[in-house]
């Protein structure tokens, strides 16, 4: 499985529309940026027919320390969480 990168997109994007990559990484960056402090902010990032973004608190939980074998607590913290939009998800079970 490849990676795709932030270079990979700006030279797609590039080779498309035309504009400069120097413009496009501001833009990706911005936009990057912006979904970040939405999501920072608590609310959900919806980009139709790709899908929606949000956070979820997960509780405090026990783990083990792998290494000792000592009970640990394992702190809240915040994840992002993604649910593909439907029409997307058909989209990627046609192609398989």
């Amino acid at each position: 499985m490849e990676t795709v990168t932030k270079k990979d997109i700006v030279n797609k994007l590039h080779e498309r529309i035309g504009l400069s990559k120097r413009t496009l990484h501001f833009i990706i960056d911005e936009f990057l940026e912006e979904f970040r402090r939405a999501l920072e902010l608590g609310y959900k990032v919806k980009i139709i027919r790709f899908g929606v973004f949000f956070t979820r608190k997960t509780g405090e939980r026990p783990g083990r320390n792998f290494h000792t074998g000592e009970e640990v607590k394992i702190k809240p913290y915040k994840k992002v969480v993604f649910h593909l939009a439907p029409q997307f998800k058909k989209e990627l079970h046609e192609e398989s």
